[in-house]
């Protein structure tokens, strides 16, 4: 639920000189600032575009340009007779602009998946060794679904996403977390299109059992074998639906 702030002093930060540089640019900055100290929210409502012009003393024009900027980021959402909120900060949400731009070329979405041929295995050999019971239990009841539901296109699809991200937390580090789940988030697109195709979900729903063999053996390097010959068939995957 969104809310109106009712303390205004970290807001006044707003009204520090802004200097000599394009002023829409540092409005934009100002604002990424406070967002980023903690000041401004998810669901936080920001103060009238009037009131932010006097604040940092600029035109209504140029916080117009500023807000509009951070809108296309994904920061900010502008409700028309509503009022200009902080969006909930999802990578979904902050990664809008540059999946519009993976979409746009299938030769981008095959070298995204290129990197991940680079990442995830890494990634799959720290879990093997930090993940937890309880993870490793998780993980075998999403493979064990995709198993007995060969057909079901929306279980594979939300299936394959968390067995991925359940693997990606389990590599026990905040930030190799964050890079492969913004990797994740942009191959979204590629990932929903060539799973309609059956024999691409069941050599998948394979990769995946290789990889548990390989993570309930504790075996770093089984681990990372097995998730880079995965990564490598859903390129290849990609490839034969895109011809990229």
């Amino acid at each position: 639920m969104s809310r109106v702030l009712k303390d205004v002093a970290p807001l006044q930060r707003l009204a520090e000189p802004i200097g000599r540089k394009t002023a829409s640019e540092l409005v934009v900055q100002r604002i990424l600032d406070l967002v980023r100290g903690g000041h401004l929210g998810a669901g936080d409502r920001l103060p009238p575009e009037r009131d932010l012009a006097v604040q940092l003393d600029v035109s209504r024009p140029t916080v117009r340009e500023a807000l509009r900027a951070l809108s296309i980021l994904g920061v900010l959402e502008i409700r028309h007779g509503g009022g200009v909120y902080v969006t909930s900060l999802d990578a979904s949400e902050l990664l809008s602009p540059l999946d519009f731009f993976v979409t746009l070329n299938a030769q981008n979405m095959s070298e995204l998946f290129d990197a991940r041929i680079q990442y995830e295995p890494m990634i799959a050999a720290l879990a093997a060794e930090r993940l937890t019971e309880a993870a490793l239990g998780r993980l075998q009841e999403l493979v064990d679904d995709q198993i007995a539901n060969p057909e079901d296109l929306e279980l594979f699809h939300d299936t394959d996403v968390e067995f991925h991200k359940t693997i990606l937390e389990a590599s026990g580090n905040l930030f190799l977390t964050r890079i492969g789940k913004l990797l994740q988030v942009l191959g979204d697109q590629g990932r929903q299109a060539f799973q309609k195709r059956r024999s691409i979900r069941a050599q998948s729903t394979e990769d995946h059992r290789v990889i548990m063999a390989a993570l309930h053996a504790r075996d770093p390097e089984a681990a990372r074998r097995a998730m880079r010959q995965h990564m490598v068939n859903v390129r290849n995957a990609l490839r034969e639906v895109t011809g990229a």
